[in-house]
């Protein structure tokens, strides 16, 4: 593991990867060698930083001008490795960039200290194995051949022409060739040293990133299992409300019966006081109805049990009959309700009663948070390409909703003021209901609300029903 290197080794290799592109520390085996290039270039840096007193002491006149200048341009050059490597990217151009110092430096030394006799030969035997660590195996083998030519073309300017100079004194080729031994071995544990370091780390990052990705799966894994029991849980959540609501319809229609009975009967008999009391009951039981009927469709659209029925029809008729339907209801909280139809007729190819149970709880919500104010239903048409929709606007000038609970209105059994002491009764499934019954007919719902000032519920349905709708029968239709 990474934590497990030593201090001085991780800022070693903390100092090294400073400045280098992310890209490049991304790749563990990129990393590696950028890590290496970064590395061979302080390396070669230092080895011709040492290189300059023994330059001073073993050569006189031109050939210390010459020797100094070549090792101060190898020098500056190796210096372009690294820049090289930041610009590009990739640490292929870096690393042949800085074997081609190497050689070209020890190539020079070689051809003007004697050649074969040469303490500088050692150096050359480093090229490949640069360029290996730095660029790949390919260049490896490449600046292996180019060392190859380069031992044949010295050897044919030293034995058939006389060109190559000798700046060197060949008495101090033994302390030469102990110095730049040790140096060579040196840079080859160093980097020998560096490579390992690199390869631990990547190791270890990998290994990390294994337990990432295993930690990964697991929890995958756990969200998999929540989401099946979730699934299971919803789908008997939705079966019990289905019963239970189909078995409480039974005996309640009973109580609606008998009650509106007995209201007849207090009729005939002149009892007012019973009748109210009567009424009141009948009135309570159609409610809790009511309400049992938008559990049970909740509880059917979302076990996928509730069919659609296809019809045509005329859109601007549904809305005029939930607006008349609905103007006792307006008239008692002194309310305004109209309707503003299309231009032209819009017919729709539609579940007719779905639709108009939408726009009666879309309706009835606006005449309950509108006191004394006014509820329009508008009705138009609009295109998208090819494809025809018809669109329902109730706008209201009620109390408005704030702009954090614009999504949460949507969700089953939220109510935007949920305290006990809330002035507006209701369970909240009516706009969870809707929206699922128009997203089942191939529709959106959505609103816009300024608190205080009123709100605008639009219901956008295509022309012709979905797919999965199924088509009324001949004597239902428009």
């Amino acid at each position: 593991m990474a934590q497990g290197l030593p201090t001085w080794s991780s800022r070693l290799i903390a100092l090294l990867e400073r400045g280098l592109p992310s890209a490049l520390l991304e790749d563990h085996e990129r990393r590696r060698r950028a890590l290496l290039i970064e590395g061979t270039a302080w390396l070669v840096v230092l080895a011709c930083a040492f290189t300059v007193p023994v330059i001073a002491t073993t050569t006189e006149g031109l050939g210390r001008v010459t020797s100094l200048a070549a090792d101060l341009g190898t020098l500056a050059l190796t210096l372009v490795g690294p820049w090289l490597l930041r610009r590009t990217g990739t640490p292929t151009a870096a690393g042949h960039w800085i074997t081609g110092c190497v050689f070209a430096g020890t190539v020079y030394a070689v051809s003007t200290t004697g050649v074969f006799a040469s303490p500088y030969w050692i150096l050359l035997a480093l090229v490949p194995f640069l360029a290996t660590q730095m660029a790949g195996r390919a260049a490896g083998h490449l600046w292996g051949a180019i060392c190859l030519v380069g031992v044949g073309l010295l050897f044919a300017a030293d034995h058939f022409t006389d060109v190559l100079p000798q700046f060197h004194d060949p008495r101090s080729y033994a302390s030469t060739t102990a110095i730049y031994g040790a140096m060579t071995i040196l840079a080859v544990q160093g980097l020998g040293y560096l490579a390992d370091l690199a390869k631990d780390e990547a190791i270890a990052r990998a290994e990390a990133a294994a337990v990432q990705l295993e930690h990964a799966d697991l929890e995958i894994e756990r969200a998999r299992i929540l989401a099946q029991q979730a699934v299971a849980a919803s789908s008997a959540k939705s079966a019990f409300m289905a019963t239970m609501s189909h078995e409480l319809r039974t005996p309640l229609n009973a109580v609606i019966g008998y009650a509106e009975m007995l209201v007849e009967d207090a009729d005939a008999r002149d009892l007012p006081d019973m009748r109210d009391d009567l009424v009141k009951i009948v009135g309570a039981s159609q409610h809790l109805l009511g309400l049992i009927d938008d559990v049970l469709d909740l509880s059917r659209v979302e076990a996928a049990k509730l069919d659609l029925r296809r019809e045509r029809f005329v859109a601007e008729d549904v809305a005029r009959e939930v607006v008349e339907a609905l103007q006792p209801l307006a008239r008692t909280r002194g309310n305004v309700l109209e309707l503003r139809p299309p231009p032209a007729a819009l017919v729709a190819d539609l579940d007719r009663g779905r639709l108009r149970q939408v726009l009666i709880n879309l309706v009835g919500n606006a005449l309950k948070f509108t006191a004394r104010g006014r509820v329009t239903v508008h009705v138009h048409g609009e295109t998208a390409g090819l494809a025809e929709f018809v669109v329902f606007a109730v706008e209201d000038t009620g109390i408005g909703i704030r702009d954090g609970d614009h999504r949460r209105i949507f969700e089953p059994f939220t109510q935007v003021d949920s305290s006990p002491r809330r002035r507006y009764e209701g369970t909240g499934l009516g706009l969870a209901l809707c929206k699922n019954l128009v997203e089942m007919m191939g529709g959106t719902i959505g609103v816009r609300s300024e608190f205080g000032r009123g709100s605008v519920f639009t219901v956008r349905l295509p022309a012709a029903a979905p797919a999965r709708s199924a088509p009324a029968a001949p004597a239902a239709a428009c």
